[in-house]
Order: structure tokens, then sequence, then C-alpha cells
């Protein structure tokens, strides 16, 4: 400070005090404002790099339940909080069409999870966090590994081969044990099935097979089929057949049941069976993206679980059964996995594709008395669309763009059907599927060409027994889907199935 700085300093302290110390004062004031606001804006910048908020992104993820206060109190519910099907939501929703223009980046990752590590004969805590060196680079995360690199199982999980991802997808589960005050006859009428469904449609033709892969409790299975060629009758074929040890696989998709065997390579599925009574050479090549990961439901002693892994997919071979032969090639193919205790247990199902996207909806019934509605889930439409409309299926992907609460499943125009144990049973000629979430809506309405009907397996046997139990209608025809999903409008068509129960 100069001379006549301090000189102008001090005759003002000296002559106008009182002003001096409020102006003095003030500027205190403003100065422990101004460091207060900077120490929040610092506080603000730390918390958005902080690991525990998933490395500061613009939008966290969550389970659905979860408050997202927990993960920055680390309350004791988010301890072993993971995003199930992390892999699906990044590849095929986040990455997907609808999502792809308005994500930059996406970055899983594993934070501050505690290990146990045995070393040198004793145990010791550590806390151990991951990423994928790429993603978290492009979403700029925090704690980022610097300089790493992905590895192969980086790479893998990235960009799945289609045989791994059908080992993932589409393997057998571990029969449970029932616990010990379940082990009753309830519990005997609720046995453990489990069963591989694919379904194929010849658009020149109008021919359809359905074909399924059952196994139960006990050491026994069966090789199903249902193939219909319009104008004349259904053809369907059981072949049961008997388990032997490592025929059932529950680490792949690669399954052998009698005279069936299902396995996974570059090009997809391989299904052959090969009997006097049916023989089948199908290839099922997905389409890249047109998956659904597995989910299961549970009330009480009831389990329902069900993954799709090919919801559009293309088939070419053969089917030969009663002296005819059926040949696809280029064929629209659906494939899906379900398990758990089945007994009872009915469901409102249906599936349609096109060249531009695939939709499936679900909704099952669980037998439960005392629960209202029967145990109902919520019934879900799924829809899928091709990233790129315009180019070639095999040079495109595709990915979930909504996953739609229905609000309504009406069967209409109903007429006489199939018969089924010497009665014959209304059908509908129109099933509407109504489906929204806030601004996006979709409307499918399929006009049925064709039904079949059929007991449920495992339906007592005689007249008495067989009325208490709904008829199993499976319902082919052509879907048209209309709707607005994330501002966008959609329109298409394409074969279409549908399943429902009703009663005789």
């Amino acid at each position: 400070m100069t001379p006549a700085a301090r000189l102008v300093a001090r005759r003002a302290l000296l002559d106008r005090p009182w002003r001096s110390t409020l102006l003095l004062l003030g500027y205190g004031v403003g100065v422990a404002i101004m460091i207060a606001l900077l120490s929040v804006g610092d506080a603000l910048l730390l918390e958005a790099k902080d690991r525990n908020l998933v490395a500061g992104g613009d939008v966290v993820v969550l389970p659905e339940g979860i408050d997202p206060a927990v993960i920055k109190v680390n309350g004791v519910t988010g301890m072993f909080l993971t995003v199930p099907n992390a892999g699906f939501l990044v590849r095929d929703v986040l990455e997907g069409p609808r999502f792809r223009r308005d994500v930059a980046a996406a970055a899983p990752q594993i934070s501050s999870r505690l290990l146990y590590v045995r070393a040198h004969g004793r145990v010791v805590t550590a806390s151990a966090s991951a990423g994928i060196p790429s993603l978290d680079r492009a979403a700029r995360a925090a704690r980022a590994v610097t300089d790493g690199s992905d590895s192969a199982a980086d790479e893998a999980w990235l960009h799945p081969a289609p045989a791994a991802l059908a080992h993932v997808l589409d393997r057998f589960h571990v029969v449970p044990a029932a616990p010990a005050r379940s082990r009753s006859r309830a519990a005997a009428r609720s046995p453990w099935v489990e069963w591989d469904y694919f379904n194929v449609f010849d658009p020149a033709t109008h021919a359809y097979a359905y074909l399924t892969l059952i196994t139960g409790a006990q050491p026994a299975g069966a090789v199903l089929a249902r193939v219909k060629v319009p104008g004349a009758p259904v053809r369907d074929v059981v072949i049961p057949s008997v388990l032997l040890p490592g025929d059932i696989s529950t680490e792949t998709a690669e399954q052998h049941l009698g005279p069936a065997r299902l396995t996974a390579g570059p090009r997809g599925y391989r299904l052959t069976v090969d009997d006097s009574r049916l023989r089948v050479d199908l290839t099922i090549r997905p389409d890249a993206g047109f998956v659904l990961p597995a989910t299961e439901v549970r009330l009480g002693p009831a389990v329902s679980g069900y993954v799709v892994p090919v919801a559009r997919g293309r088939a070419d071979g053969t089917i030969r059964t009663g002296g005819r032969t059926l040949a696809f090639a280029g064929a629209p193919a659906y494939h899906d996995h379900n398990w758990g205790t089945w007994a009872g247990v009915t469901w409102e199902w249906g599936q349609a594709s096109s060249d531009v996207g695939a939709l499936v909806y679900a909704s099952v019934h669980l037998p439960n008395p005392d629960v209202p509605d029967g145990g109902r889930t919520r019934a879900t439409l799924f829809v899928w669309r091709r990233a790129r409309p315009g180019a070639a299926p095999a040079q495109d992907s595709g990915g979930l763009v909504a996953a739609l609460p229905v609000t309504g499943v009406t069967y209409s125009g109903w007429r006489p059907g199939p018969v089924v144990d010497g009665h014959r049973v209304a059908a509908p000629s129109e099933v509407t599927v109504h489906a929204e979430n806030g601004p996006d809506t979709v409307t499918v309405r399929i006009v049925v060409q064709d039904a079949l009907g059929s007991r449920p397996l495992g339906t007592p046997a005689g007249a008495e027994a067989a009325g208490r139990v709904p008829v199993f209608l499976q319902l082919r025809g052509d879907a048209a889907l209309l709707g607005t999903i994330g501002g966008t409008e959609i329109s298409w068509h394409g074969p279409a199935a549908s399943e429902t129960f009703v009663r005789p």
C-alpha cells in the first residue's frame, strides 16, 4: 500500500469511525458469504464425483423400490445392491434404438463390494470396485482405472457371441428341494417343470408348428409337436422320454431329451428330432437385440419363470410328420423358455414380429386362493424395434424400446372353435391388447385365422375332472401394432401367436 493510500485510510477511520466500521463489517459479511458459496459449490462437485453416486453420471439407475438416498448414506438396504440384467440394460436399452441418440455413454460399475480373501491360511476382508475401462472413459467416470484396457471378459460382456448369450439365457435350472413343511399333497400336485418352446410360421403356405422340449421333477420328459397345415387336421405328436444323467444341462443351452437334440452355435440354435413319428432339422437364427432377460415371479410355493432368447428370428430347415414335409426358409421364428411349479397355472400371452420390430405380452395367473384375483401378475407389453429400419436385417440390430403395463386384453367375435374331448369350444376372432405408460401408448389388434384347443398337460382323466379344467387355446393370426413410443409413431403388422384359457 502506498503512503497516500495509508494516509487516506487513516483519515477515514479517524474522521468517520462508525461509517468505516459498518463498511468493513459489510465487506467481511460479503467475503464470508462468498466463501460459504464456494464451499457449497466444491461440495456439490465432490458429490457429483462421489463413487457412491455411480461416478457422477447424469442419470443413476437403481432397482425398482430403492430410495436414491440409500446410495449416498450407505443404508443397510444398499449393502448388497445390484442392478439385475445390467448387460441387457446397457447393450439393448441404453444403447438400443430408443435411447442411442440421447445417451452419450453408459458405464456400469461395481462400487466398494465387500470381499473375503483367503491368503496364506487366513481370511482377510477387502473392498473391491470394478468397471469396464472403455465405458468408464466414455462416461468420464470418477475413479476409473487409469490407462486401463478392456479385457477379453469385458469384450465378451459388451459384445457376447450368439452362442455365449444363449448359454447364459437358456440354461435349465436345478430343481429346488421342497421345504419339509411343504412336502404334502399340495406340494405333490405342483411339480417342477421346465421347457424350451419354439414356434415357426411359413408365410407362403400359412403352415405353422409349435415344438416343445419339456422336463418334470421326475427323471422323465417329452417332446411335443403341433403341426398345422391349412385345410388339414392338426397333427399332434407326443414322444415320452426318459432322462439320463447329463441329458439336461444347467450350464449351457444345449439339451438332449430322448430323440431330440438342441445345440447353440455361431448361427444360432439347431433343433433336431429323430423319431419315426417326428423328424425335425431346424436352424433358428436370432436377430441381434431381440431378447428379453429372465424374470421370475413367486407367490407362496408357486414359482413362474420366463425368458425370451429369440423374440424375433428366422428358421431354416424341415419338419416331417404324418407323411408330410414342411420346409422353412427364412421363416419367422420365436423361442422362449419357461420353468416353475406350473400345476394349475394359466396365462394370457402373445407374440408377433415383422421386419420393423417385434412384441410380446404376458400375464401369469398363479393358483393362490388367499390372494385377490388369484395371484394375477402385472400384464406387460414388451416392444422391440430395429435400430435402422432401412438396413437389411442381417446388417442391423434392434433393442427393447418399451415395457408398458397392459391396461386391457379383450377377446371379441366369439365363434365355434376347435373340438376338445368331443365338445366344440368357442374361440375369439379378434384379440385386442392396449398398453400405456404416460405419453407412450400401444394398441395391438390380432385377427385370428386359426385356433387349436387342448387340455393342459397333467389334466386328470375322466369327464367330471376334465370339466373343471379350462381349455387351452392356441390362436394364430395376423397382428397390427399402432402407437407412439418416445414421441415417435410406430406402425407395423406381421404374423402373430396368442394363448389363453377358456371354460368349456
